[in-house]
């Protein structure tokens, strides 16, 4: 269940992407959607809080082409390029669960990367649900009777990916604590204040997921678990009432970060340096290695940025920063060159 008004998929009746998105009678028939970045945690919000940026995963769809993938920009050449592809995985998923017979196969896709992959930015998260949006899509105007429900597609997000944390903000944008029920996940959006500034930092070396899991207790002491309690409430009071400066001071988790900052170099130095630039606090981004340091204007997050840089490349690692804010929009397929379906009651 989702605590928002969308409760339904939506679809985009002015797309504003490019300049040649409106459709024509002659416009090659295709879909697109473009999915953000997120950062899940936020600190103590373990696998369950995420928030989504303004750096975005775009895939589009044509329709009447023998199948194949393209892949431009980030990690271009680390991802496959057959069916292996996780978001070709998660259009066939949706396709054979709806139990279509009215879906042509012949469609290709191509992605314009904009998120690393492995570097803790919700990678896996926009492939899940670019994937799923897209194959909801194909259901909408070829066999729109089994088209699914936004909710439906969000249970089917955190299955693939395990917890919500990442695919919820992905999938409607803004931020979001999420919890899973015996019913599926239920997700309560979470306010951002508008100075809200972030100074990421993304390493030149890689982390994965199951890396970073490995290193995790299977039991923590109950004083931390009740520390990283209050700090989690902390988070969402400071975000609420919009008063960033109660993240300063001794805001921190308890549950992962203190173990996974041993497997990236400078962390300590980084997350330092951060803070003297004026930063607000600053948090693992997903599993890392990417760090997020949390700002009040554009100007502290450019130098806490640029301080992130200069203390990283002093323990000869390069990275490559930039400030983002938060991105708000809910993604929503394009219908480009064919027409655009009803939205569901």
């Amino acid at each position: 269940m989702i605590q928002s008004s969308a409760a339904q998929m939506r679809t985009s009746p002015n797309p504003s992407v490019d300049a040649d998105s409106a459709p024509s009678s002659t416009e090659e028939p295709r879909m697109r959607v473009r999915v953000p970045a997120t950062s899940a945690n936020l600190g103590p919000g373990f696998d369950s809080m995420g928030l989504a940026l303004n750096l975005f995963n775009t895939v589009e769809l044509r329709l009447n082409q023998e199948f194949c993938v393209t892949i431009h920009g980030e990690s271009a050449q680390l991802l496959p390029t057959d069916r292996s592809n996780v978001i070709v995985r998660s259009i066939d998923l949706i396709l054979e669960r709806s139990g279509t017979l009215q879906v042509p196969p012949n469609w290709a896709l191509h992605l314009d990367n904009q998120v690393p992959v492995a570097s803790g930015l919700g990678s896996s998260a926009t492939a899940i649900v670019s994937g799923l949006m897209l194959g909801n899509a194909l259901l909408q105007h070829f066999d729109p009777a089994r088209a699914y429900r936004e909710n439906k597609l969000l249970a089917m997000a955190v299955e693939l990916e395990g917890h919500p944390d990442n695919v919820t903000p992905a999938m409607l944008g803004g931020a979001w604590l999420s919890v899973t029920e015996s019913t599926g996940p239920r997700s309560f959006p979470l306010p951002l204040p508008e100075r809200l500034r972030f100074a990421i930092a993304v390493p030149n070396f890689p982390l994965r997921t199951e890396d970073a899991r490995r290193v995790l207790p299977t039991h923590v002491p109950l004083a931390d678990a009740a520390a990283n309690s209050a700090q989690a409430a902390r988070l969402v009071l400071a975000l609420s009432q919009d008063n960033l400066e109660w993240l300063k001071g001794s805001f921190r988790d308890y549950l992962h970060e203190k173990y996974r900052q041993n497997l990236i170099p400078g962390f300590e130095a980084v997350r330092k340096s951060a803070l003297r630039a004026g930063a607000l606090t600053l948090t693992l981004s997903g599993a890392g290695p990417s760090l997020l340091a949390w700002c009040d204007s554009n100007q502290t997050a450019t130098q806490a940025a640029d301080a992130m840089t200069l203390a990283w490349r002093e323990n000869n690692i390069e990275c490559v920063t930039f400030v983002s804010r938060p991105s708000h929009p809910h993604p929503e397929v394009e219908f480009l060159g064919i027409p655009r379906p009803p939205v569901l009651d």
